[in-house]
């Protein structure tokens, strides 16, 4: 009980005194007021009824003439912190364990007294050792992470710095009657609060966030920097290869740090608030997408933003200027495609998506990477080696190998090479001989007879 409620409760009991707090009475009244005010029922500040007693009374009366007001307050016990279970030097063990290593939870507690031979199995429950460390405001677990401190920013131009986050939103009815969540998978403008592309899919995986992430590109040009936490889809290797090979700047949060991504945060909080209770209980993906975008362009875009001033939309045009060109889409189409090597087997294939894809023979025992729609994975992918294409794949027709000339593989044409001047069969010969002390003129000798 803190001291506003202790407080709250004294003005409850001076409110029942009455008129003992500052009436006049005469001999006899007194005891008669007590006796009057214990016959009735008594609302509590909790809202609880209760009956008072004529002694409870006049020992409330004597103790407010005495000191007042607060003198009515409850007395804090006088045990308070210390547990009348739990053995004085048990609970200094426990505060002890739980100094030590705060993030230790009360089942390692317990179970590390057991251990020790200092309380028996199951003597401790453990509601009696949360009370404990409560009472000395130790039951809070600590967070992994230093806490740093949070400081409102804003970049200083439209394009200098993206967001992007996945949010999960209402369910809807797929082709096949079932219903399956939707997630919102959002990239926005730091600086101006514009969303440069919203979408829900049924799935937060990378192919999907890229998706999005490439019609923001198409838009709105290249940002300068993306801001990201460490979801699955944004650690994974294929944005990091986009990233890189569109020259912007990828950005991680610290690990459990998702807080730091405040801007991205507010707006999901924006959308629940805003759109979220208005949806239908049932509908499409392509419904709740048609609802989301126009949410968008109609109230959130034309609505002054409480952080920039200005409303998304507007900010957007009046800094249009600083917005990086983006790339051709046939180098778009390029970036976007997902890697994967393999190795060329013996007959010129490749595994792929439990089959096999045929690639040039010349290839045959090296490794290559395929490029490949992931969007679309069964299209056959392109053969990149060391970075360049080589030819698009196929997948293998058996029939169709069954008949026609195979062709002869080249042979790699031979160097030409450069006598070295060193026999090392002549000179193994010779180390031999001069061990077993032959002279080397004998050789000399035979071949002039």
């Amino acid at each position: 009980m803190d001291q506003d409620e202790r407080f709250r409760i004294a003005l409850w009991r001076m409110n029942i005194l009455g008129p003992l707090v500052s009436a006049r009475l005469e001999r006899g009244d007194r005891r008669a007021y007590f006796a009057e005010a214990a016959e009735r029922t008594h609302e509590r500040p909790d809202g609880a009824l209760v009956r008072v007693s004529a002694a409870t009374l006049e020992r409330w009366y004597h103790a407010y003439k005495r000191g007042g007001v607060h003198a009515l307050e409850p007395r804090p016990r006088r045990d308070r912190g210390v547990s009348r279970v739990v053995a004085a030097d048990v609970a200094e063990k426990v505060l002890a364990l739980k100094r030590e290593k705060p993030r230790r939870t009360i089942e390692q507690i317990t179970e590390a007294l057991e251990h020790a031979k200092v309380v028996r199995r199951g003597q401790l429950a453990r509601s009696t050792v949360h009370r404990l460390l409560r009472s000395r405001s130790l039951s809070t677990r600590p967070p992994r992470l230093e806490k740093r401190e949070r400081r409102s920013f804003l970049p200083l131009h439209a394009g200098d710095l993206w967001m992007g986050d996945a949010m999960h939103g209402p369910q809807v009815v797929c082709q096949d009657g079932q219903r399956r969540k939707a997630y919102l998978l959002t990239q926005l403008d730091a600086a101006t609060r514009f969303i440069v592309h919203s979408e829900f899919f049924l799935s937060e995986d990378a192919r999907h966030h890229e998706a999005g992430l490439r019609t923001a590109i198409e838009r709105y040009g290249l940002p300068r920097t993306y801001y990201v936490d460490r979801g699955a889809a944004y650690v994974a290797d294929s944005l990091r290869v986009i990233c890189a090979e569109l020259g912007v700047r990828l950005v991680h949060t610290s690990p459990g740090d998702c807080e730091a991504k405040g801007a991205i945060e507010r707006w999901h909080r924006t959308w629940r608030d805003g759109l979220e209770h208005e949806l239908p209980d049932s509908m499409s993906l392509p419904e709740l997408n048609r609802r989301h975008w126009a949410w968008i362009a109609e109230r959130y875009h034309r609505r002054e933003h409480a952080t920039t001033g200005q409303a998304p939309l507007l900010h957007m045009l009046a800094d249009r200027e600083h917005l990086r060109p983006a790339p051709g889409e046939r180098e778009l189409d390029t970036v976007f495609l997902h890697r994967e090597r393999r190795k060329v087997r013996g007959d010129g294939t490749v595994r792929w998506l439990g089959g096999y894809l045929e690639v040039p023979y010349s290839l045959a025992g090296q490794r290559i990477e395929l490029r490949f729609d992931p969007m679309d994975p069964y299209t056959p992918p392109k053969v990149y080696q060391g970075g360049r294409f080589e030819a698009d794949a196929v997948w293998l027709d058996r029939h169709a190998n069954s008949s026609g000339a195979r062709k002869p593989v080249p042979k790699a044409s031979p160097e030409q090479l450069v006598p070295p001047g060193i026999d090392p069969l002549d000179l193994l010969v010779r180390a031999h001989e001069a061990r077993l002390g032959i002279a080397h003129d004998l050789r000399d000798e035979e071949d002039e007879s």
